[in-house]
């Protein structure tokens, strides 16, 4: 309701400025003071208004305002506020009235375009969308907006390479600030190819990613997995250790590749001096309990125990905790046993509905890895949560 009489506060005045301008148009004669220069069409809006029958109202008084040099903002503006209350109809409608008017200037024309063009975006009418921002984008004033916009359109439909080629005609210095996107997008190709088995194509698209962004983590982890399928577990394995120059925070994400890759080598020993390099350069508690793990079939529990112990000073983690539970209950007397299980179930309980992910431009949280963020669709910007309750 209050956004409704925000309406009619901005559109009253106008109105009745046009009503009064359109009513003294018609007056007959000389001005005898009797007639008010009001128009019948503004009484009718009124009086839509106040038997609060606010939608005849709205359409009543936007009929009544002439396009002209002086009237096109207010209509831009009106359209716009529908808009952003969600009557995405209404805005189109205004619009598409502007456009269609032959006394409009080109350039009032190009924005009141732009105008519907974010009105079909709003109404999900991408493809209506899609031919305004191209027709835009080749005028210098609209350029950057449309092809903005269009970045927006390819990424929805999933059209990588139109993105790519969208985002690299954007000006100094936006073009720079979408370097990170673009590497992501030759990831998005790369992915595709390497469901399809076509491990060149994705590989080349990976050297296109790393030319946006050297330090893109995603291109890092795709060229493990690449290597990998092809057998080439040393190349794998570097492609895993350059994680830890480029961010650690997503090492965790290669663990059990990088185990895989040194099992198939037979190379027990070189996992350990990864595990442990990893763990000195903050790899979290994912490598800790994969080193673990193998203190445990070498050497048994107590001395996976001790060894997760010692860690957990140093790294307080939940997840440690659960492993330090399970690894005493093998060894705890039956008196001690049944403190141990309501331990572990609470522990695990609490992981249940912990997140592991975290944005950090937004705040949103999730249990899974998603390179594009759901919440502000920024790329990248999700990563592993760090602490006690994550890495």
């Amino acid at each position: 309701m209050n956004e409704v009489i925000f309406i009619f506060i901005f559109l009253l005045p106008v109105a009745w400025y046009f009503g009064y301008r359109h009513g003294k148009t018609k007056e007959v004669g000389k001005s005898t003071g009797r007639q008010s220069g009001l128009s019948k069409t503004y009484f009718t809006g009124l009086n839509y208004l106040l038997n609060e029958e606010s939608d005849k109202a709205i359409d009543t008084f936007v009929s009544m305002l002439e396009v002209d040099s002086e009237t096109v903002e207010t209509h831009l503006a009106l359209g716009n506020l529908f808009r952003k209350r969600g009557e995405v109809d209404r805005a189109i409608r205004i619009h598409q009235n502007l456009i269609a008017r032959p006394s409009l200037t080109p350039e009032d024309r190009k924005f009141a375009l732009l105008e519907l063009g974010y009105d079909y975006m709003g109404a999900g009418l991408l493809d209506r969308a899609e031919n305004i921002f191209k027709e835009l984008s080749n005028d210098f004033t609209h350029k950057n907006a449309s092809l903005s916009q269009l970045l927006i359109i390819y990424q929805q439909t999933k059209d990588w390479q139109q993105a790519i080629s969208t985002a690299g005609k954007l000006d100094y210095p936006m073009v720079e600030n979408t370097k990170n996107e673009i590497s992501h997008f030759y990831c998005e190709l790369a992915e595709e190819s390497l469901v399809n088995n076509a491990y060149r194509d994705s590989l080349g698209y990976i050297k296109k990613a790393f030319q946006a962004d050297n330090q893109c983590v995603r291109a890092t982890l795709i060229s493990a997995q690449i290597h990998y399928s092809k057998e080439r577990y040393k190349q794998s394995i570097k492609s895993i250790r350059d994680l830890i120059k480029q961010d650690v925070a997503f090492l965790p994400e290669a663990i059990d590749l990088a185990t895989q890759c040194y099992s198939k080598l037979n190379d027990q020993r070189g996992l350990l001096n990864f595990l442990h390099e990893a763990i000195n350069h903050g790899g979290g508690i994912s490598a800790i309990l994969a080193y673990a793990d193998i203190l445990q079939s070498q050497q048994g529990d107590k001395k996976a125990a001790e060894y997760i112990a010692s860690q957990m000073n140093q790294h307080p983690s939940i997840r440690g905790l659960l492993k330090l539970i399970g690894l005493h209950l093998e060894h705890a007397s039956e008196g001690a046993k049944p403190s141990l299980y309501l331990l572990e179930n609470v522990v695990t309980k609490l992981l249940e509905n912990k997140p592991i992910y975290h944005c950090d431009n937004c705040g949103f949280d999730s249990k899974t890895l998603f390179w594009q963020c759901p919440s502000c669709k920024t790329w990248g910007g999700v990563k592993p949560i760090q602490g006690i309750e994550g890495e």
